[in-house]
């Protein structure tokens, strides 16, 4: 009975929000616009805009749309076909690690694949509320499996408001199918926790921060970390300046121009390896599928421990205070 009081109070509470904080409609000039900024980005097929998603969900079979928020968020409305998946059901399973937010096994995650309907065919379509940072970390492990069809949906659910499209209520059915894999995960875009204390006297690997700055400073420390601060040496640049954000806006990805400029301008080039890090490797992986399949970026490491495995060791070192 709690749980369900609970989940109408947070029901509630979300309508109000959701109300306050809506995305301004674009024109249908503005959406061709849009259309225009994917050709420059170096993997244009990784990403989506909410019209064109709309398109291949209605035309195509074998697509398996996944909604990436708490269930509560979902109930409210998500695009149609749409099945709902939160951080728990692909992350690490309870006494796996010592700490959280850790990736789930190969054995787990393609269970779970299977389990939601994807098969290795299968198209597959993420988005979430929070500018598709979610969406990121389950495509980054979708790629240590090879998957190669997939895509975010540009702002996610704001994306798709803001594209005049209609959510929905209803559930889908859904069809389990297999998953075939039995190989070695590609983990070409994973730092390890050595990974990272190599890098921090390499002039040629970058450790970004992408979290707020009151986590990077040590003012504030989130749930489930230990120590308050950052890792040394790191750059700081939170992961939402990628993004649209703002009264109003769709939380759609910025122009390969815009990025470049942001990165660039911290820093943050192509001829070094970037090593990218949050609170548990979700902001994290929003910067490594920026860098890596929107800029190009050919070395670029998700930390899957990020702040939360770092902290926890207490003989790692770490610095507070304002970043200069």
């Amino acid at each position: 009975m709690k749980k369900f009081l609970s989940v109408i109070l947070t029901l509630i509470l979300l309508s109000g929000l959701t109300a306050c904080g809506a995305p301004v409609e674009k024109t249908e000039k503005e959406l061709e616009k849009q259309e225009t900024k994917y050709e420059k980005y170096t993997n244009p097929e990784v990403i989506i805009s909410a019209v064109k998603a709309k398109e291949v969900i209605e035309s195509e079979e074998k697509v398996v749309v996944i909604d990436i928020r708490k269930s509560a968020e979902y109930l409210l409305g998500h695009i149609p076909k749409a099945v709902n998946l939160w951080r728990p059901d692909y992350s690490a399973g309870e006494g796996e690690y010592k700490y959280g937010g850790m990736k789930a096994s190969k054995e787990n995650f393609v269970k779970l694949l299977g389990e939601i309907g994807i098969d290795n065919d299968t198209m597959v379509l993420l988005y979430d509320a929070k500018g598709d940072y979610d969406g990121a970390r389950f495509m980054w492990q979708l790629e240590m499996l090879g998957h190669k069809k997939m895509a975010l949906i540009d702002g996610g659910i704001n994306g798709w408001k803001a594209s005049g499209l209609d959510t929905t209520t209803q559930k889908p059915e859904i069809a389990k199918k297999e998953y075939k894999f039995d190989g070695e995960l590609d983990t070409s875009k994973l730092a390890t926790i050595e990974d990272v204390k190599a890098a921090i006297d390499d002039p040629n690997v970058i450790i970004l921060d992408t979290r707020s700055l009151e986590e990077a400073t040590g003012e504030s420390l989130k749930k489930g970390a230990y120590r308050k601060g950052r890792i040394p040496s790191s750059i700081f640049i939170e992961y939402k300046n990628a993004i649209n954000v703002g009264d109003g806006e769709d939380t759609t990805f910025k122009t390969v121009e815009e990025l470049r400029k942001l990165y660039e301008s911290k820093g943050v080039t192509p001829d070094k390896t970037i090593i990218p890090y949050c609170q548990s490797g979700v902001r994290s992986a929003h910067t490594t599928f920026v860098l890596s399949h929107l800029l190009g970026y050919e070395n670029v490491k998700n930390y899957d421990g990020s702040w939360i495995e770092w902290s926890y060791n207490k003989d790692l070192p770490l610095e507070t205070g304002e970043i200069k």
